[in-house]
């Protein structure tokens, strides 16, 4: 079999030739893992224009070679696909770049003396802005306006919570957005201001539609500034190997969020492709959703940036105690959070996407949102029983052992985010040990002919800038521990963590099929697009809690370099 694979290689090339196409880039010398259904390695990969033209020896891929190929020598370095994020917030982290990042590690202390640090260092920018702390450290409800007012006293400040759906707005933010006693609460028990016993509202905002107010009256988003900031985002994101990535939702910059991106790709300034969606978290929002996708999809067909996807969120997280659950959470006693959209509309919304022929991601934290999740999907499935409506459940922190079957019966793609698997003290606290060890149930759901892919989630990062690397994803899906850190306690259930194989396949191959493009890109296979990565290391070869050091020395996005490390090898 492998003789006659390499003499069809061999012929392949010969009629390349004959046919006068000849390669533009050569890589060889080094291992190319093509990740195709035979497990296929080459020593070599050729490129024309945006596709692969060939895969071989060295021998094979040098007959395409004339004088103008670019050739890269691997020197034993590995290539793999291009590395996909299947759920990213790129055009909303643009706004706040510039913020102070914080740590889910910091005690409420640090925080303060973090934010007060950064509002000293930047006496101009105001509104304040800052991302990723922990409302825990600050109590079961969360902090105060006047904890925040101590340290930016005289600009309006609003900070991000590591999970993304609570913020905190100091005194000076809420009169901004003529938020008081008398505001009624967006959605009331779902979306909601934090109050006092007066009924004064704290500053905690929870939810999305608690929280937008705030921004718009702030002016977060301005189109000079995500003008500003998305070439240098997209860089970041090509210097860690993406060539692809779905994005879960521009919630704070919408249309213009998507109309910047869609002229980048339009002049050739997108150094990835990227799909986007259509977020919902209101029921309001939803009442039109259908129709704005629709037209989304019309406006918004081009083959670097598109727009396919209806997402909904259907529950917040554990950590601000809007994750919806089977049982009531043990702490607060008894809590039991309000879905964010009501299981009536979203099995409607789901019925309406398979009508439609929409693919849908669903927000799912909790079990009792993956429940309403699975049983909707089942619900539109059997009413739409030809339907070609691909449906992922985002996130799955989770999962109750009566549904991991149900992915791979159902063909329901599970996605979540590995850097979020260091040892979570709050699902233990809020939901007890017998919840806890059913927490990203990914290997079992593989196990069961589920589908499982991998994201970053950004900015919801947990760990900071690393987070937006897959090969930190990588290796925390192989080893459920900090990274790098053998001797940190393992995320429940040990036996839930994936192969090195699976979590890569989890970040190209089936990240692929879930966003549609299982045709175009995800493996290396001759007439495909030239999305891939060379890696410094091979990660197959390398100690587990080493991968996240791996570094990425090139990667080429539809035949464009679009990253060369600097103190990397030559090409």
């Amino acid at each position: 079999m492998i003789r006659i694979v390499a003499l069809f290689v061999f012929l392949l090339a010969q009629t390349a030739v004959a046919d006068n196409t000849s390669a533009e880039l050569i890589l060889r010398g080094g291992t190319v893992y093509s990740l195709d259904t035979q497990g296929s390695r080459h020593s070599a990969i050729a490129v024309s224009g945006s596709r692969i033209i060939a895969l071989g020896t060295e021998a094979d891929i040098n007959l395409l070679m004339n004088d103008e190929t670019e050739v890269i020598e691997l020197d034993g370095r590995v290539v793999f696909p291009g590395f996909i994020d299947t759920h990213i917030h790129t055009m909303d982290t643009l706004p706040l770049l510039n913020g102070v990042m914080l740590s889910p590690g910091q005690t409420a202390d640090e925080v303060l003396e973090a934010i007060a640090e950064h509002a000293a260092n930047f006496p101009s920018q105001n509104p304040v802005l800052g991302s990723g702390f922990l409302a825990r450290a600050f109590g079961i409800n969360g902090p105060t306006a006047a904890q925040l007012d101590a340290v930016v006293p005289h600009r309006p400040a609003l900070i991000i919570d590591e999970g993304g759906h609570t913020a905190w707005a100091n005194s000076l933010a809420l009169a901004n957005a003529a938020i008081s006693a008398q505001t009624p609460d967006p959605v009331p028990g779902a979306h909601f201001f934090q109050r006092d016993q007066l009924g004064n509202p704290t500053g905690w905002l929870v939810e999305g539609a608690a929280i937008e107010p705030v921004k718009e009256a702030l002016g977060v988003v301005s189109e000079r500034s995500l003008r500003a900031a998305a070439p240098g985002f997209f860089s970041d994101m090509s210097a860690v190997g993406l060539t692809a990535a779905f994005d879960a939702g521009m919630i704070d910059t919408g249309r213009l969020g998507m109309q910047i991106a869609h002229e980048l790709a339009e002049t050739d300034a997108l150094p990835l492709r990227m799909v986007g969606s259509l977020y919902i978290n209101t029921p309001k929002d939803l009442l039109t959703a259908h129709e704005e996708l629709s037209t989304l999809r019309e406006i918004y067909d081009h083959e670097l940036f598109s727009v396919t996807t209806l997402k909904l969120s259907l529950d917040g997280t554990v950590e601000a105690k809007t994750a919806v659950t089977l049982a009531p959470y043990l702490a607060p006693e008894g809590h039991e959070a309000s879905p964010l959209l009501p299981d009536t509309q979203v099995f409607n919304a789901v019925f309406e996407a398979y009508s439609l022929g929409f693919d849908l991601h669903l927000h799912a934290i909790g079990d009792g949102a993956v429940r309403t999740a699975l049983d909707a999907i089942e619900a539109g499935q059997a009413a739409h029983p030809t339907a070609d409506v691909r449906a992922t459940i985002c996130h799955i922190e989770v999962v109750d052992t009566a549904d991991i079957d149900r992915f791979g019966a159902l063909g329901v793609v599970a996605q979540t985010t590995p850097t979020w698997f260091e040892y979570d003290e709050i699902a233990m606290e809020f939901l007890g040990p017998d919840r806890f060890e059913q927490l990203y149930p990914l290997a079992s759901i593989l196990r069961n002919d589920g589908r499982v892919t991998l994201g970053s989630d950004y900015p919801v990062s947990w760990i900071g800038k690393d987070a937006l690397n897959p090969l930190f994803n990588i290796e925390m899906a192989a080893t459920r521990q900090r990274a790098g850190d053998p001797n940190y306690p393992i995320q429940a259930r040990a036996n839930e963590r994936l192969s090195v194989d699976q979590a890569i396949r989890a970040h190209t191959v089936d990240a692929a099929w879930q966003i549609r493009m299982e045709d175009t890109i995800g493996t290396l296979e001759v007439g495909k697009k030239a999305d891939l990565v060379v890696l410094e290391r091979d990660p197959y070869r390398t100690p587990v809690h080493s991968i996240h050091t791996i570094a990425v020395d090139i990667t080429v996005s539809d035949g464009r370099r679009v990253f060369q490390r600097v103190d990397g090898p030559n090409p």
